[in-house]
């Protein structure tokens, strides 16, 4: 089974009342099991690489990239090499666990271009940020876009995402020229990016380092920009400039207004978005931000077994955090027992401390009712507010797909105003034969 992709879509709805740019809906890429969205392509090429029977990888590139490869390496047993040039510091202190292979003493004309040589050499499958697979990289880009169309309904206006190396924004271009060629768009979404990353370090620090040196003649340069250029052309996406300051600007509103924490190397595509709002030019639509390293500073996870967490402790749990709303004992262990099987158990955590529960049972229905239904949400006393409730809410809707219901008690006014601000609607009352006929 894929351990990567399926990241959280969320409206970003406070972000919305802040930017006035109609709906906002933030694709969490960190939340991908090393953090970045370097994952997805990672594990396709890991599965590539045992396939053809290699036992060992050669990687280079950024920090993120070569620890995607390492986290799906392992898994695998493959092991993995790491080229270390001159200039290259950094891989010695931030690599922990890789097997560098020291080309340091190289003279100034090796360059990174001979790396496949080596591989060929010693038989080993080579992977570099800056030349991934192109095929691989489309086909999985293509199916992240494809995932977002679909919790999307299709309905898309701007997608802005960071421009890196490019086949990013290649590949999404690609996922959305096969969407409309089969009428599932009935329109093309304008792509929005930063300008080009060779004009600003190559979007951040550890790529420039990697970059240093040997690999960068001047006709290597050249030729990766102008492979940028062509497909910004291509694409016909808008490039917008941005500086520090909008990057700072970028990670402090979204941790702010959604809760999100995202590096500044990576808060590219919501600066280009921010400042497009506050410059007056995004009509009021649909818009998509990709996130290539965001999570929520709210971690939440599914518990798949009763060994994680025992039934008595989610009793407890709910027994303690629903205090005013608690049903019988029986009931709640009815509710969980139910959602281990066919439902969801969700668990939400601050630095490692459990903050908040959320169970969620399958009715069984297809078209009836919503086929799931949210029985038990409760925060840890002194959450209120914090966005603890929001994060375990938001990861309800994005595992049922929003195919979900609720109940809240009528005079429960602090519920209900959340509830309505996630999305949900007051449908109906709903009313319990209690044996007593007037």
């Amino acid at each position: 089974m894929r351990k990567s992709g399926k990241t959280p879509l969320f409206r970003a709805r406070r972000l919305e009342k802040a930017l006035n740019s109609g709906e906002i809906f933030l694709k969490l890429e960190g939340a991908n099991p090393s953090g970045h969205i370097y994952d997805r392509i990672a594990e396709v090429i890991i599965k590539d690489a045992v396939a053809n029977g290699f036992e060992q990888i050669l990687v280079d590139g950024s920090e993120s990239y070569i620890h995607s490869v390492m986290f799906f390496a392992k898994m695998t047993q493959l092991e993995v090499k790491v080229p270390l040039f001159k200039q290259e510091k950094w891989k010695l202190g931030h690599l922990t666990g890789a097997n560098l292979l020291d080309l340091r003493d190289k003279k100034d004309t090796f360059s990174r271009l001979q790396l496949r040589e080596i591989a060929e050499k010693d038989n080993m499958y080579l992977t570099c940020e800056w030349d991934i697979n192109s095929m691989i990289s489309h086909l999985v880009l293509e199916e992240m876009t494809k995932e977002c169309l679909d919790r999307m309904k299709f309905e898309v206006d701007t997608i802005t995402v960071q421009l890196g190396y490019g086949y990013a924004l290649s590949s999404i271009y690609s996922g959305l020229i096969k969407s409309w060629i089969k009428e599932e768009l009935t329109q093309l979404p304008q792509i929005l990016c930063n300008s080009s990353p060779l004009g600003q370090d190559m979007h951040h620090q550890t790529v420039k380092e990697t970059q240093t040196g040997e690999m960068e003649s001047h006709d290597k340069r050249a030729e990766l920009a102008n492979n940028i250029m062509k497909i910004i052309l291509e694409t016909r996406v808008e490039t917008i400039d941005i500086e520090e300051a909008d990057l700072k600007q970028a990670a402090s509103m979204l941790r702010e207004f959604e809760h999100v924490i995202v590096s500044r190397a990576e808060a590219y595509s919501m600066a280009v978005f921010i400042k497009k709002s506050q410059q007056g030019l995004l009509k009021s639509g649909k818009h998509l931000i990709i996130l290539n390293d965001a999570r929520s500073a709210v971690e939440v996870s599914e518990i798949t077994s009763f060994k994680e967490k025992s039934k008595e402790d989610f009793v407890s749990m709910i027994g303690t955090w629903l205090a005013p709303y608690n049903d019988s004992v029986g009931e709640t262990l009815d509710a969980i027992e139910k959602a281990m099987k066919e439902g969801f158990l969700l668990i939400a955590k601050r630095n490692g401390e459990e903050q908040g529960i959320c169970i969620i049972v399958n009715m069984g229905f297809e078209r009836f009712i919503p086929t799931y239904h949210l029985a038990y949400i409760g925060v840890k006393t002194g959450n209120q507010g914090r966005g603890v409730a929001s994060e375990l809410i938001k990861r309800a809707i994005e595992v049922t797909e929003g195919n979900l219901s609720l109940h809240v008690d009528l005079d429960n006014k602090r519920a209900k105003k959340l509830y309505s601000k996630m999305g949900f609607k007051h449908t109906y009352d709903r009313m319990l034969f209690k044996g007593t006929i007037e």
